[in-house]
């Protein structure tokens, strides 16, 4: 597919477009779980849009959210829909940030989506995965996709800190930002003269709210969730943004089963987490070298997608509780989880049947 989406670049037929466009389409709208991630064991087993069955220790492979980001982003420099960015900050906050352990630098093979699984690292000599060599590349290409620009604009995509500099018109943005712990970001423009372009700030698909202040003044306007809002210039040195994007719960049900869900804060989804797994349990030269046993999936008593029905705020910033249920468990972002075991779907029940 990607292949396809080159010689669309090189040749210009449109049906090599329509080839990539589909399959992505295809894959997030059908194929892919709360973190965008896709596949069991390598493959695809089920129909399209039945993914209740396919949890397992091997869901999501890798390598298939490394094709799909890379995808994504000639099809994003194609179209510039927020859509496709919305898929990649899904898969970039909640898959390929939580798949590399910070002792050894070594990534997974796969991101379990089962019961109680843990993430499996590769031995740092005995092992080379064709995941580990898409991880390295992909860590290595982190601020690929922050900002795009065409002739008179620049699209702030993603909300990370970063210093992004436009040679042609002299223009340079500071970006400060902690988020997602902090629930927005602020743009600081450096111009050698005034410069007409317009800034374009994705507005999420999870924003239900947000507001945006230039030079310490509210500006009486916003976008819809899932668009961009653009701010026009021209734009003189100093001249500063500050976007607020409030983050909630939301809930992310299995398509063929809407009570196995899976709980989101903003573009975060939220693991259950458990104990911490033994040490020699951390490393190992493939995955299937040793039978993992599954923990019962948690049961939760709430309203249907409502998470704020079950859950509630803990002290930690991004940590979340158990609320009025019969077991005490701690959620957190699946992708600060190290070597817990966790999991990502439980089964809600509706607390007024």
């Amino acid at each position: 597919m990607i292949a396809a989406a080159r010689l669309y670049e090189l040749t210009g037929d449109k049906r090599y477009w329509d080839i990539a466009d589909y399959f992505w389409n295809e894959v997030t709208s059908e194929r892919s779980f709360c973190t965008g991630g896709t596949s069991n064991f390598e493959l695809w087993r089920s129909d399209p849009g039945v993914l209740s069955t396919q949890l397992s220790s091997q869901t999501a492979e890798d390598c298939c959210v490394y094709n799909m980001m890379k995808l994504t982003r000639h099809l994003f420099a194609w179209s510039p829909q927020a859509q496709y960015i919305d898929y990649y900050e899904r898969v970039l906050f909640n898959h390929r940030m939580g798949t590399i352990d910070p002792e050894t630098g070594t990534t997974v093979y796969y991101l379990p989506h089962g019961k109680g699984y843990p993430k499996i690292y590769a031995k740092p000599f005995d092992s080379f995965w064709c995941c580990n060599g898409t991880g390295s590349e992909e860590f290595a290409k982190l601020t690929g996709t922050i900002y795009f620009h065409d002739d008179s604009s620049i699209f702030v995509n993603l909300y990370i800190a970063t210093e992004v500099k436009w040679a042609e018109n002299g223009t340079r943005i500071l970006q400060q930002a902690s988020f997602p712990e902090e629930q927005g970001t602020t743009l600081l423009l450096s111009t050698e003269k005034p410069v007409d372009i317009d800034v374009k700030l994705r507005v999420p698909y999870w924003a239900k709210s947000g507001s945006v202040k230039l030079n310490g003044r509210p500006i009486p306007a916003f976008a819809d969730p899932g668009s961009y809002l653009v701010l026009r210039g021209p734009w003189k040195n100093g001249d500063r943004i500050e976007l607020s994007l409030p983050m909630h719960l939301h809930a992310a049900p299995m398509p063929d089963k809407e009570s196995l869900q899976a709980a989101m804060h903003g573009p975060l989804v939220l693991a259950a987490r458990f104990e911490e797994e033994s040490r020699e349990k951390w490393y190992r030269h493939f995955t299937s070298e040793e039978k993992q046993e599954p923990l019962p999936t948690l049961q939760f008593k709430g309203k249907p997608n409502d998470p704020a029905s079950w859950l509630e705020p803990a002290t930690e910033k991004l940590t979340f509780r158990a609320a009025s249920q019969n077991q005490a468990v701690a959620f957190v972002p699946l992708s600060s989880i190290v070597h817990e075991r966790y999991s990502v779907y439980h089964e809600i029940h509706d607390s007024n049947s």
